[in-house]
């Protein structure tokens, strides 16, 4: 089974700079991890504030080690110094992936 997770993370949009300097090492390291599909942050053109989260993931287990990662914790240890004021994500399990 296939997991994907979207979500978004809202910040202050004077955190914005300080939130990719982070991102950028964080999302080199997860894309690095086997099982790992996809995993990108996406930026809403119309709010600095508001980042767009996208991970797919090749199984359950995949994303458990993911979730145990060192580069993770760093990355909420570093993004608690950040004004977040909301943090959401949304797991999906999917049974099939057909292209459109």
């Amino acid at each position: 089974m296939t997991l994907v997770i979207s979500g978004q993370i809202l910040i202050d949009p004077s955190d914005f700079d300080a939130a990719m300097v982070l991102a950028e090492p964080f999302v080199a390291a997860t894309r690095a991890e086997e099982g790992c599909v996809a995993y990108d942050f996406w930026v809403d053109p119309a709010d600095r504030g508001r980042i767009r989260l996208f991970e797919e993931w090749a199984s359950p287990e995949t994303n458990d080690a993911h979730a145990a990662s060192p580069h993770l914790a760093e990355f909420f240890a570093a993004m608690a110094a950040l004004r977040v004021s909301s943090f959401e994500l949304v797991r999906y399990e999917v049974s099939a992936r057909i292209p459109l």
